[in-house]
């Protein structure tokens, strides 16, 4: 494997990525809100951006809400028109399961982290049932090393050379919360968010919104001189087009919101005075 996933807290990951040199670059996959379920999902991007994970021996994070599971008979938002023809029948959150496992397949050695969004809590509240979970137990029989995740966490990324830790940072990341208005496109939600948490790169999603903000923190290094580290702000668009011509969203005074995830670019670099360790380099890029 190019990549290792182990669990170290009920919140906590580390993924180790494998490296054949000590300059060659690493990407992750980052994505949230896909709504695989709902027959307005773009299956053909989700599709070619996972196909791409697979050719960089990528890892795959999913941060909540892959399930949209909003199709069944209690649901009040339930429609027709995002039901898909495989899902109907009386037992509709198991066949999301078993058909999501199955299409999951062939990309089950790629997905390093499946962790819930606000659609699968609501199922987990009023049905007494985790889809994720579930769907991760059925990866991992097939032999993937997915885990687990929760509504929010850590993940902390190495960068390993014949064993060694060459470099690492830490991820934030959060399924989300709020309503992304208009105006402020969630961007609001950082400054909370990082007056909580400390992190490298905060992940988020939710309000099916695609935006990057940076940060430059200044403190001082090990030789007693200032030092600056950026920080990445990443909210994850949707996979689910939600320019239809009827429905909630319309109803609710939405128009389309951008479609994709975000490519997380490694790589080991060294700073100028070298009595400082290596650090990770890392910028973002839209999929």
């Amino acid at each position: 494997m190019s990549w290792l996933i182990k669990r170290s807290d009920n919140n906590c990951h580390i993924v180790s990525l494998k490296l054949r040199e000590r300059k060659q670059q690493r990407k992750c996959l980052l994505l949230a809100d896909i709504h695989w379920d709902n027959a307005h999902c773009d299956l053909e991007k989700l599709k070619k951006d996972m196909d791409d994970a697979m050719k960089h021996n990528s890892p795959i994070f999913i941060f909540g809400d892959f399930f949209c599971a909003m199709q069944g008979k209690w649901d009040h938002r339930s429609s027709q028109d995002a039901l898909r023809p495989e899902h109907r029948g009386g037992n509709y959150l198991d066949t999301l399961v078993e058909t999501a496992a199955k299409w999951l397949h062939p990309y089950r050695k790629n997905i390093a982290i499946i962790s819930p969004g606000n659609h699968e809590t609501a199922i987990q509240k009023r049905h007494e049932t985790n889809l994720c979970e579930r769907l991760v137990t059925l990866l991992r029989h097939e032999g993937s090393l997915v885990e687990l995740g929760s509504y929010w966490g850590f993940i902390r990324l190495s960068m390993e050379f014949r064993e060694k830790i060459m470099a690492s940072s830490v991820i934030h990341y959060s399924h989300g919360y709020g309503g992304g208005g208009e105006i402020t496109r969630g961007l609001i939600d950082w400054s909370r968010t990082r007056g909580q948490y400390f992190a490298d790169i905060y992940v988020a999603g939710h309000i099916h919104r695609r935006n990057l903000d940076e940060n430059i923190m200044t403190r001082m290094d090990k030789a007693g001189k200032p030092h600056q580290i950026k920080q990445l702000f990443l909210r994850c668009g949707t996979y689910k087009d939600e320019h239809q011509p009827n429905g909630y969203h319309v109803e609710k005074g939405r128009a389309g919101r951008p479609i994709g995830g975000w490519w997380l670019d490694l790589e080991v670099a060294y700073h100028e005075n070298k009595n400082l360790s290596a650090f990770l380099s890392y910028r973002a890029s839209m999929t």
